[in-house]
């Protein structure tokens, strides 16, 4: 298995601080809490067995085998009922497997959600640097298709129109059926927080017209950069931050209205409704 580490090439560009050991503790130590605060708010919401589990970089590979199987199982049924494909649990977890084995240049992130001890969601991508984006990469999907059409357009709209040197990718998002309402910013916020601690505010999310991820992104801010015209892909752009803003809103009482209604204005304003 190839090692995951910490130290990517994404990350170098981040300042070295005088004293690494102790500003790492503080990070993660505020990584924690996040993670704590999510937990209370998903409890207090759909009940004490829900929980979400967030890895980064080489944490991915301290995952239990337990985890990653009951992981693989998710990932099966959602494709398969969602989308009619075709995948095993072991089909599901050699891709999940894949995913861990990243280019050293990537930073892998991933959130698990639980309830008690079956994953029932996921959502995992990469935190890379632009100069990653090579035409041999995959990033978006390790699908074929436009693959090489997402690079070029991400990779001029990162260098000739935001001039940003990093970015998120979120290659997978899924919940189970049965427990889809109000999952989504679970799963995507611990995300989100480790780009904004590594000063990344860009995202990319790849997915089609017919998923309801499509809405959903639109609903967070995102935007189509690219429509591919085939199979009904698209490119989807997003800010970090403003996502951000809107997905905690929509798990507090005191704002979920009104997020709720940007929300909803921000589909309908794409859709020219």
């Amino acid at each position: 298995m190839v090692n995951v580490h910490a130290n990517t090439a994404f990350q170098y560009q981040r300042p070295i601080p005088s004293a690494p050991n102790i500003y790492k503790v503080f990070e993660q130590s505020d990584e924690q809490l996040n993670l704590a605060r999510l937990n209370l708010k998903l409890q207090e919401q759909c009940g004490e067995g829900f929980h979400v589990s967030f890895y980064s970089g080489e944490q991915l590979e301290q995952i239990p085998r337990s985890i990653l199987l009951s992981a693989a199982q998710c990932y099966a049924d959602v494709f398969n009922e969602s989308w009619g494909e075709s995948w095993t649990g072991e089909s599901a977890l050699e891709e999940i497997e894949g995913f861990i084995r990243c280019d050293a240049r990537y930073m892998p992130v991933m959130t698990l959600l639980f309830r008690e001890e079956r994953v029932i969601g996921f959502s995992w991508g990469f935190l890379m640097d632009r100069d990653c984006l090579t035409d041999d990469s995959a990033p978006f999907s390790a699908s074929s298709v436009k693959r090489h059409e997402s690079i070029a357009v991400a990779r001029y709209w990162l260098n000739q129109v935001s001039h940003k040197n990093s970015f998120i990718s979120i290659r997978e998002l899924g919940v189970l059926k049965d427990y889809r309402q109000n999952k989504t910013p679970f799963l995507t916020l611990p995300i989100f927080e480790k780009a904004k601690s590594l000063d990344c505010n860009v995202a990319f999310f790849r997915t089609k017209l017919s998923s309801q991820a499509f809405k959903w992104s639109l609903g967070v801010g995102f935007v189509p950069l690219e429509l591919f015209m085939v199979d009904g892909l698209l490119l989807m752009k997003g800010s970090v931050k403003y996502a951000m803003n809107l997905l905690y809103g929509s798990i507090d009482k005191h704002r979920r209205r009104q997020s709720q209604s940007e929300i909803i204005g921000n589909i309908k304003r794409y859709l020219c409704e």
